[in-house]
């Protein structure tokens, strides 16, 4: 039965402090139950064919992935369904957007229908001012991430898209959007979409599970120089 210390130093002391709050012992009994039950990744499915970014009729462009516009609501006869929430608040310097205590709240919320008039692009080709971003909760998620703030890792970003592809190199389902490394020891990894970057280093498993096995067997490892490279900004 695995143990806190079958964990690498690293991943151990993480672990502890990412879970303080539950004590020694029960991190221990955590450890102990979840062997053999893999953590869960971005809970977002795999696109049979790469996403493509197609423009609509009010003039932004909306990512489809396998026959559905990933922005909509839903699809009929009439196009597919957005919903945009606006909410407000009114105090005494006049309004604001957004909830302020004291004031009073009010909204709206606004819905129509989207035809697409063109062909799909590459979402990577459209610009962040055009991208529809409506509909549930992190479609933002699902467009390329924008250019790293320094030159090194806009190159190891490159690098990496070059050798293992854009999406995620754990989960597979997201936009690689984080050059993630090894914090114990600089090297590279791999990219991770945000979703699984931030929730890698909370796999309390020491090995049987997806997170496990990317972290002990890292995609960038193979790639010579790549992986040796310390990335101290992302």
């Amino acid at each position: 039965m695995p143990t806190l210390d079958d964990l690498s130093p690293y991943r151990r002391a993480k672990l502890l402090w990412e879970y303080a709050h539950f004590g020694v012992p029960r991190i221990e009994d955590m450890v102990r139950e979840r062997a053999g039950k893999p953590c869960s990744l971005s809970g977002v499915s795999k696109p049979s064919a790469p996403r493509m970014a197609v423009l609509g009729e009010d003039g932004r462009y909306h990512l489809m992935s396998d026959g559905r516009m990933i922005c909509a609501k839903g699809g009929d006869r009439h196009g597919w369904e957005h919903e945009q929430w606006c909410g407000w608040t009114e105090i005494d310097g006049g309004l604001v957007y957004g909830y302020r205590a004291g004031g009073t709240h009010d909204s709206v919320t606004h819905s129509w229908f989207v035809q697409a008039e063109t062909a799909g692009v590459p979402p990577a080709s459209v610009p962040p001012e055009r991208r529809c971003q409506h509909g549930s909760y992190g479609v933002f998620h699902y467009w390329p991430p924008p250019p790293a703030k320094t030159a090194p890792v806009r190159r190891m970003r490159a690098a990496l898209v070059e050798a293992l592809g854009p999406d995620c190199h754990l989960c597979g389902a997201l936009p690689g959007a984080m050059v993630d490394h090894d914090y114990s020891t600089g090297m590279v990894r791999g990219l991770l979409c945000k979703l699984c970057n931030r929730t890698i280093e909370e796999c309390p498993h020491v090995d049987g599970c997806p997170k496990a096995e990317y972290m002990a067997n890292p995609p960038a490892a193979r790639l010579g120089s790549v992986s040796l490279v310390n990335v101290g900004s992302r």
